[in-house]
């Protein structure tokens, strides 16, 4: 449910996006959009408000956590928390209000990570507040559970607090050379060389480590009783799956770069790309400008001209493609170019200057023929039957017609 995350440079334009998944009327999502130096989005179970982002997450952020019901964001080297706040997990202390490193949290606690020292403040019923000698210098890392707070120093694992599952106990492959680490509510997760760690409380199978978290794996996150792991830029997650925690949308199955996990929800980091060097996020300007990319694929139309200059022939920075669909008539030979363009390369394809392509004017003007072509063959078999008035029999009426309308016959 908590994780100490990769920082985001905002040199390198990402911005956050959450990869979670909601469930009745707890779906929460933020549609506020900031600069992409960082703004934190969010959305699953909302009780206590943990998914409304505050203004001060809208820009900015470098690193996020979940708490069980609490949000934490690190900004400008300051701890930021919104949500459940009953245990004062989210007043936040006056030592972490700048040169914060990393950020974690437990079900209502806080921790922090300054200048190689553990910090944290909330619920403290099992002693996870209370700082041991061993974690006041060298911790690389931090993350919480539920009642247990755990620290990375010199690549083995530190965990104090509750223990009834075994949780702080750490195995003795965790006692050297993990990279990363994370926690659920009663269980404890690292990396090592690539692969997945897990022990303690394993009630919905969170402990039980699949295959493709073996090795590959870059980046690890705890929820309540789920373990998320970050592989080739996807999330893949397991365990309790109540809320939809472990089903990773399209968003999060490339380009992810950081996770984190709440009670019951999961957060992920995704590269923002800014094909325009704008320095806006593509993301963010289609969102507020949707014209900006008509044809719905995610990019800029115009970072799709100017790769591909034929997908705008006539030069007025709008797809061909979307003003032949809004319009038909501007490719009546339906090849996909405007007939514009076609006409200017080569004028003598109209050769009556009125816009209409030759062939698509003799195409209509076959069809008006045939049509007349069948009127008068029909007309023409009706004469030849000696049936001049159509009556469909010939007798002296026809005569009579014959007389009032033609006359004699010229000499």
């Amino acid at each position: 449910m908590q994780l100490k995350l990769t920082s985001i440079s905002s040199a390198a334009r990402s911005f956050i996006v959450v990869a979670a998944m909601c469930a009745g009327s707890f779906y929460c999502a933020s549609s506020a959009c900031a600069d992409i130096s960082g703004f934190v989005t969010a959305w699953g179970n909302n009780e206590f408000g943990k998914c409304n982002i505050p203004d001060s997450a809208n820009s900015g952020v470098s690193a996020i956590a979940g708490g069980t019901y609490h949000t934490i964001a690190l900004k400008n080297g300051g701890v930021l928390a919104w949500g459940h706040n009953y245990e004062g997990q989210c007043t936040i202390p006056d030592s972490a209000n700048s040169g914060v490193s990393a950020i974690a949290g437990g079900w209502e606690h806080t921790i922090a990570l300054k200048d190689g020292a553990v910090l944290a403040w909330g619920f403290n019923n099992a002693g996870q507040c209370d700082i041991p000698d061993s974690a006041n210098s060298g911790v690389s890392a931090i993350a919480g559970g539920t009642y247990h707070t755990i620290a990375l120093k010199d690549g083995a694992v530190l965990a104090w607090g509750d223990n009834r599952f075994g949780q702080c106990n750490s195995p003795a492959s965790a006692n050297s050379g993990v990279s990363a680490i994370a926690g659920g509510a009663y269980h404890t997760i690292a990396l090592k060389d690539g692969a997945v760690l897990a022990w303690g409380f394993n009630n919905a199978g969170q402990c039980d480590i699949p295959d493709s978290a073996n090795s590959g794996v870059s980046a690890i996150a705890g929820g309540t009783y789920h373990t998320i792991a970050l592989k080739d830029g996807a999330v893949l997650a397991w365990g309790d799956n109540r809320f939809g925690q472990c089903n990773s949308p399209a968003s999060a199955n490339s380009g992810v770069s950081a996770i984190a996990g709440g009670a019951y929800h999961t957060i992920a980091l995704n590269g923002g790309t800014d094909c325009d060097v704008d320095s806006i996020s593509d993301t963010v300007e289609i969102a507020q400008d949707p014209t900006l990319d008509r044809n719905l694929n995610g990019k800029l139309d115009s970072c799709e001209i100017v790769q591909d200059p034929t997908l705008d022939r006539d030069l007025n920075g709008i797809l061909d493609s979307y003003e032949i669909a809004q319009n038909p008539t501007l490719d009546r030979n339906l090849n996909g170019i405007l007939d514009s363009y076609e006409i200017a390369q080569d004028p003598g394809r109209d050769s009556n200057s009125n816009g209409i392509l030759d062939l698509v004017e003799l195409a209509a003007a076959n069809g008006q023929i045939a049509t007349l072509t069948s009127e008068n063959a029909g007309l023409s078999a009706q004469l030849n039957c000696g049936d001049l008035d159509g009556d469909g029999e010939v007798n002296s009426a026809d005569i009579g017609f014959l007389l009032i309308n033609y006359g004699p016959c010229p000499q």
